[in-house]
């Protein structure tokens, strides 16, 4: 499949489930615990996709998404949060999001967001 995936979470039982999942789904995982974590490990072009925690120590979700896409604007990124609101997901959509996941969530669906955007 080769997708490579960057999994920010600061969450780590919740980073290390999800990322062991996409690995046996088939796709390439980088995590990160924190925007400071992601950034330096973050190159424009290497990853399809970030999945990204909206509620991050420091940096939120949303300022790192922005960052991301100011560097690869061709950047999937799909927003999980456990504290949905109306605003959040308008803001996360409006700002650039190609998806937003309410946590908890199934992996199974986790996966079919995911693949719905990584189709080739």
């Amino acid at each position: 499949m080769d997708k490579r995936i960057l999994l920010v979470d600061d969450d780590r039982l919740l980073r290390e489930v999800i990322g062991e999942y996409l690995v046996l789904s088939g796709y390439q995982v980088d995590m990160a615990e924190d925007a400071v974590q992601a950034l330096a490990k973050f190159r424009a072009g290497h990853y399809e996709l970030a999945l990204i925690d909206l509620v991050l120590p420091g940096m939120n979700g949303l300022e790192l998404m922005q960052e991301l896409m100011t560097q690869d604007p061709e950047l999937f990124c799909l927003i999980m949060t456990g504290y949905p609101t109306i605003d959040s997901a308008y803001k996360s959509m409006v700002e650039g999001a190609s998806d937003y996941i309410i946590k908890p969530f199934q992996l199974t669906e986790l996966l079919a967001a995911l693949e719905q955007h990584l189709e080739p």
